[in-house]
């Protein structure tokens, strides 16, 4: 009742205090809100809101501590240019005044805005359905994450803490990974054509056979960039598999839903793209140890398979079949000479046409030509065994090499350390080694003794 002059007083005693009726104090409240708040802008999110036959609109206003009581009179709302709903974050600009009746206060809203991420959000989700309808999001058109790539290529940005958590990831995992960073912004003006600009190096330079893109975590308005819809059409097209690593575990892209594989984290991005060292180690052994025992079963099979020919040889060679002719010729030579004793003078004739046509098939002719044939196999034999030999040796250099590449050796020879503890064990996490503890460095050459002085959180 600011036309009456009632006043309270502030900070006297309150039996000093004027006497106001109910009406009275409820017409004085709401000239002060009048008169403390004409003019305001709100931000906050829509709730409980209906449009009153078509004409006045009511809702709440609110954010994570509060909601105020809203409306929104016909001679206002239609001057809106989009359709207010639940859930919509809006700029709403006003006047607070009193409900007389109820005692209660609310703003009268005169103009409503949606805020940025409100469109954001829709542009989202409407090239989502566009891209999902045309088929970029099936599973059948991805490619398969390599089991072991040759080189793997990095888009991120090179001061970002994405980046760097991915070539942590990648070295602690598999340190002979070729990792190739491929430089751009991601986020900002101009950022979706550096990203495609980076994309387009990777297909130029021919180096790499898997592809990671690296952003981390942020609002709707700081992933926009991801959002881009060329950006998706060109990450559709790619023709290496590409592993979208952007933002964290609850923020999701366009880019996630079409690249070949999402990953909820920039770190689990290179988990994906990398096995673990280790395991591949195991792998090289077991396939040594399966070499050797093919090499083995291989050559005793083909052992036992010359033991059989040397026995057939011996059985059915020149020297037994030379006996076996010998003991003929003897046979023979007792027969002729029984029949040229029975024989008239002119069987002589007969006895050197039988002669003759006995040394034709002489044993010693027989015996020559086993004999070569005997030469010839021989040094087959022997080259083929030789041969069999040679493979089996060069598959077990080309094992024993791989294996030198991947073993812990090689990692030490490029300047890392392994760390254990007193009893052996390997530490991988400075939370292992209390401070005081005694620690042994193993290095390529030697190793060091020291004592922890300190621990770092990670």
């Amino acid at each position: 009742m600011r036309g009456e002059g009632v006043n309270l007083p502030v900070g006297k005693p309150a039996q000093d205090a004027p006497l106001l009726q109910v009406g009275q104090l409820v017409q004085l409240i709401a000239a002060r809100l009048r008169d403390q708040f004409a003019a305001v802008r709100v931000e906050g999110e829509i709730a409980d809101f209906s449009h009153y036959r078509g004409r006045h609109m009511y809702f709440k206003l609110k954010d994570e501590e509060s909601l105020i009581q809203c409306a929104m009179f016909a001679a206002a709302n239609r001057r809106l240019r989009f359709a207010p709903a639940d859930g919509q974050r809006v700029i709403a600009t006003g006047q607070v005044q009193a409900y007389t009746p109820r005692s209660s206060y609310q703003l009268i809203v005169s103009d409503m805005r949606e805020t940025g991420v409100g469109k954001l959000l829709r542009q989202f989700e409407a090239l989502k359905r566009k891209l999902k309808d045309e088929g970029l999001f099936d599973e059948e058109r991805k490619r398969p994450i390599p089991r072991l790539p040759g080189c793997a290529g990095l888009v991120s940005s090179r001061e970002s803490a994405a980046a760097r958590d991915v070539v942590a990831v990648l070295r602690n995992r598999f340190p002979a990974l070729p990792v190739v960073l491929y430089h751009t912004r991601v986020q900002g003006a101009g950022a979706p054509e550096q990203i495609l600009a980076a994309l387009r190096a990777v297909i130029e330079h021919g180096a790499c056979d898997l592809v990671i893109l690296a952003r981390g975590g942020g609002d709707l308005e700081d992933l926009a960039t991801f959002n881009d819809e060329r950006l998706a059409r060109f990450i559709a097209a790619f023709p290496l598999p590409l592993i979208s690593g952007v933002g964290h575990e609850t923020d999701y892209t366009i880019a996630d839903f079409v690249a070949d594989r999402r990953a909820a984290t920039p770190s689990q991005a290179a988990e994906i793209a990398t096995p673990e060292a280790a395991d591949w180690l195991r792998r090289a052994q077991r396939a040594e140890d399966s070499i050797r025992q093919a090499i083995i079963s291989c050559l005793s099979r083909n052992g036992e398979s010359l033991a059989q020919l040397r026995g057939r040889l011996d059985r059915a060679g020149p020297p037994a079949r030379l006996m076996q002719c010998g003991q003929r010729l003897d046979e023979l030579h007792e027969r002729l000479g029984a029949a040229a004793a029975r024989l008239p003078r002119p069987g002589a004739q007969t006895l050197a046409s039988l002669n003759s046509r006995l040394i034709t098939s002489s044993p010693r002719a027989l015996t020559a030509a086993l004999r070569g044939q005997l030469e010839w196999l021989a040094p087959r034999l022997a080259t083929a065994a030789r041969r069999r030999l040679e493979n089996a040796s060069q598959q077990i250099k080309v094992a024993r090499s791989a294996l030198r590449g991947l073993g812990p050796q090689n990692t030490l020879d490029r300047g890392y350390a392994i760390v254990t503890a007193p009893d052996g064990s390997i530490l991988s996490d400075a939370a292992q080694a209390a401070k005081g503890s005694e620690i042994k460095a193993q290095l390529a050459r030697g190793a060091l003794l020291a004592q922890v002085t300190e621990t770092k959180a990670p």
